[in-house]
């Protein structure tokens, strides 16, 4: 949560060198980097996610300085974050100084990463014992935190306040290790008492909104930005927050001018789109969601992962406006960055229900539940895919199979698995599913909610849902006996 770089990041010095690498590499030409302008961008990359750019920053810094220390230590880093412990390993001991305290601290990192947990702990007692200052006992309490051991992070932390109470890197990092581990509001009083001590610090006001917001407090979170903006109103982290407190509020418009604000003046522009385009696609903007995907596209600057993901976005709003074909398109292509993701294989099956091929959305829907990260959910999709198709008992099928599996999820679907009892005619089936709507969604009735069901214009339906609704508010029905499996 500590943003130690997040001011660097904003200062005319580092825009200069941000401009100057970014001419370099669309010009495909090559100038000199000193090891801490090197180390620094690929600090910057990392820090808006975008683990390829910051390893290019790392690859380039190393044909320059191929024996530099603060270079090999972030190549290093980096590849523990991927989960490439072996190549770490491997980079770490081509270092000659294996004494150095950073190689050391990185070795434990690599320990931990790799579950050798024991072989971490002595190591990280050894360097305490070496290095016996607040410093050590923050960066082991850091490590321990990045690898949610929170135990061990608590024992060191506890040890440096002991030493150094009203140290602010202390309390900074204490606040972190709330924050980290689900505890916002101790969290805010701390960030609230180093701003006491010291209330230009941006960093503190960043963090804070980002503890209010985490609380569920829009308010707090604005008047918090109020202040930040009076210290500085072009930084962008700070309109980003701002951002996602109007969202918090529902001030999607407003939000978006924050977001328009960002897109306008960042150098990292296909990050900010990226989620200008995922609003959209939530508040169902298709045209402007393809759009800003052609936007991210030419960057050219996503993993496969993130490409896949904004196929998926592209695929589903081309579906909804009704470009089969460009849909059909862009599933492809979407696959082709990769062939694991369960949102395309589902949206495939949506795309075979428009063109009355119920046995081809099955096959694709099955692939969409065998690799997704949540099968309700896959389910689910499914399930109201064959919905709207008319698939009844297809529908039927998927809602049961998602209640055995996950009941807890299946809130939203009472009233449609009552309907396709409805259009079943299996009455006592669906009178059982009602009673579970009215108890579990009962907004779905409600008159300025009506537009948004997928029954709205079945009126005999509607009547009875809502005379189940009214007995049940009149005591006429009890609800338990409707509640058993």
């Amino acid at each position: 949560m500590k943003d130690d770089l997040s001011s660097i990041f904003h200062k005319p010095e580092f825009k200069q060198l941000l401009a100057k690498y970014s001419d370099m590499i669309n010009n495909h030409t090559t100038i000199y980097l000193e090891p801490d302008e090197i180390t620094l961008l690929a600090e910057f990359y990392a820090s808006m996610g975008n683990i390829r750019a910051s390893e290019e920053v790392v690859n380039y810094g190393l044909s320059l300085h191929p024996d530099n220390l603060d270079i090999l230590i972030f190549k290093c880093h980096n590849l523990i974050v991927k989960g490439y412990t072996t190549e770490a390993q491997e980079v770490l001991n081509s270092i000659t100084d294996q004494s150095d305290y950073e190689v050391r601290l990185l070795q434990a990192e690599l320990y931990l990463a790799q579950k050798r947990n024991q072989e971490a702990d002595e190591l990280l007692n050894q360097l305490y014992q070496d290095e016996k200052d607040i410093d050590t006992m923050l960066d082991i309490a850091h490590l321990y935190m990045d690898e949610h051991q929170k135990k061990n992070a608590y024992f060191w932390l506890q040890k440096a306040v002991s030493e150094a109470p009203d140290n602010l890197g202390v309390l900074e990092e204490l606040a972190s290790y709330h924050f980290s581990f689900g505890n916002p509001e101790e969290a805010a009083n701390l960030y609230n008492r180093l701003l006491d001590e010291a209330p230009y610090t941006i960093d503190f006001w960043h963090n804070l909104i980002r503890c209010y917001l985490r609380m569920y407090k829009p308010e707090k979170a604005m008047e918090a930005i109020d202040f930040a903006m009076a210290i500085d109103d072009t930084n962008l982290i700070t309109w980003e927050l701002k951002s996602n407190a109007l969202l918090l509020e529902n001030e999607i418009e407003q939000a978006l001018d924050c977001l328009f604000y960002i897109e306008k003046y960042t150098t990292e522009k296909p990050y900010i789109q990226n989620i200008i385009m995922s609003i959209y696609f939530i508040t169902q903007n298709y045209q402007k969601v393809l759009e800003y995907a052609d936007k991210i596209t030419v960057s050219n600057n996503l993993t496969d992962f993130e490409m896949a993901s904004l196929y998926h976005k592209k695929g589903y709003s081309h579906l909804q406006l009704g470009n089969v074909q460009a849909c059909e398109e862009d599933i492809e292509q979407g696959l082709a960055y990769d062939n694991h993701n369960s949102d395309l294989y589902l949206l495939r099956g949506e795309l075979q229900l428009t063109k009355g091929k119920p046995e081809d959305a099955q096959q694709a829907f099955h692939y969409g539940r065998l690799f997704a990260e949540n099968e309700a959910e896959a389910i689910s999709y499914a399930g109201n895919a064959y919905f709207r198709y008319e698939y009844w008992q297809q529908a039927l099928s998927c809602f049961k199979e998602q209640e055995k599996l996950a009941p807890e999820t299946m809130h939203g679907n009472y009233y449609l698995t009552a309907y396709c009892y409805y259009r079943s005619g299996q009455d006592e089936d669906m009178l059982t599913y009602l009673v579970r709507g009215a108890i579990f969604s009962p907004e779905s009735l409600k008159k300025e909610e009506q537009e948004n069901t997928p029954f709205h214009n079945d009126t005999h339906f509607l009547e009875q849902a809502k005379a189940v609704f009214m007995k049940i508010e009149n005591g006429e029905i009890n609800p338990m006996k409707y509640l058993q499996d």
